[in-house]
């Protein structure tokens, strides 16, 4: 194959690419392979069996409780439904009874799910004689406030973690643009908290200097929500996944939400984390394995953040299997935004986005404003060139983020147009479950 021409997986298939003649490929950024577990439930009672920094479940005296088994929603890749009945097995076998068990689906301020969400979330017949409620983040009466953080943050969350003798947080760990990590007590704060602290806590420590926490294991964002949950005075046990870069599970982490949760983060690190000894001026990344809609796929963009220069770009090729997703976009088209945009963002640097935002979008909900910030401060620092033939025509030029292409190497032209001549290149074929970190 010759130099300048790399072989990646996107839609199912192997694409071609052949990037300038001046260009050179630095690296291919993969991430480091682990085999998926063959035996998952027995993989899942030997976590809950000897869980880190807890005690287990079965010395509990789990049938003189109420349990509380919270679950992530439907947009997250947590296949729940591969363990979820071992789960509930295993507890049955600690003597919990079905009508002591509430499930809570940890929303955040995503869509509430129906039936046939949950059902193929955590799989058909598993919520059959169990009660079950959707989070909803708006609805001051179904809130408790239980305190208020050393950084501010209020604590409102879901009334019924009130009753629980026993809180069963059941995620994923994977690395977050803002968290560091997904998964641990992620699952109450914001999963089920008010709407006003989940504002809080999500720009804990984010500011124009700092707003991408990508790989860090104690982002303030993660500390405050930790110290939120611990304000319950509720014994809280953890069961999360870590998806290898097919999104099969490799590892269970059960226990302790802080102790249990920083061991996966290390598995997820040691997957994810690649070391990078210099900055390039083009990542070229797809979206593998987050493929399912706009939210995921962009994703890889947030990860190769951290690799490209003042001024580089990202080139990302967003497969979005079913599109936009649940992300709310303007309905009109506003010719040239892009670069319109772009100018106003290096006009106002990176301290000032925010104040921008609130300005002229002073109606954004919590994540819509979080979103924003992140994606402004990228496309500020960075060109953004989008492939993708699922998104419709129309999605670059409305959001005005990234500029969107139809063709792959029409793309590359433009690319040429703005990098260096000799330009030097990242390539991320799973820049989904991918990040650098520049020693």
């Amino acid at each position: 194959m010759p130099e300048n021409q790399i072989n990646i997986p996107f839609g199912g298939k192997r694409v071609c690419i052949n990037l300038p003649e001046s260009w050179s490929v630095i690296s291919e950024l993969k991430p480091n392979a682990i085999s998926p577990l063959t035996d998952i439930s027995g993989s899942l009672i030997e976590g809950l069996k000897r869980p880190i920094g807890s005690p287990p479940l079965d010395s509990k005296r789990l049938s003189e409780k109420k349990i509380v088994i919270v679950v992530d929603d439907i947009s997250r890749p947590t296949p729940t439904y591969q363990f979820f009945q071992s789960l509930l097995k295993y507890l049955y076998g600690c003597g919990v009874r079905k009508e002591d068990i509430l499930i809570i689906t940890a929303l955040g301020v995503h869509r509430s799910m129906t039936t046939e969400d949950l059902s193929r979330k955590i799989g058909r017949g598993a919520v059959e004689g169990i009660r079950w409620i959707n989070h909803n983040y708006k609805d001051a009466g179904s809130h408790i406030e239980v305190g208020r953080t050393k950084r501010g943050t209020t604590v409102r969350l879901n009334k019924h973690l009130a009753d629980a003798g026993i809180i069963i947080c059941v995620g994923l760990i994977e690395p977050h643009p803002l968290l560091g990590f997904g998964g641990g007590l992620k699952m109450l704060l914001p999963g089920l908290a008010h709407e006003e602290t989940i504002a809080e806590n999500h720009m804990q420590g984010v500011s124009g200097e700092r707003f991408n926490y990508i790989g860090k294991r104690e982002s303030p964002m993660r500390l405050d929500l930790e110290e939120a949950a611990m304000m319950l005075g509720k014994d809280i046990f953890i069961v999360n996944v870590i998806l290898n870069q097919e999104l099969k599970i490799c590892r269970f982490v059960c226990g302790d939400p802080v102790m249990a949760h920083r061991e996966g983060v290390k598995i997820s690190e040691s997957m994810c984390a690649k070391d990078i000894g210099e900055l390039a001026d083009v990542a070229l990344v797809v979206s593998n394995p987050m493929n399912t809609d706009l939210r995921q796929g962009t994703k890889c963009i947030a990860n190769a953040g951290g690799s490209v220069k003042e001024g580089g770009i990202i080139l990302a090729l967003l497969e979005c299997k079913f599109g936009i997703g649940d992300v709310a976009i303007p309905k009109i088209v506003i010719p040239h935004l892009y670069t319109l945009l772009r100018l106003i963002l290096k006009l106002l640097g990176k301290g000032r986005i925010l104040g921008f935002i609130d300005r002229f979008k002073k109606r954004a909900g919590v994540e819509e404003r979080f979103l924003m910030h992140f994606s402004m401060q990228i496309a500020r620092k960075n060109h953004i060139f989008v492939y993708s033939d699922k998104l419709p025509r129309n999605t670059g030029k409305r959001i005005g983020l990234f500029r969107q292409f139809a063709d792959l190497e029409e793309m590359l032209r433009q690319a040429e147009r703005y990098a260096p001549k000799n330009a030097r290149v990242y390539v991320f074929p799973h820049g989904g479950a991918t990040y650098t970190v520049c020693r």
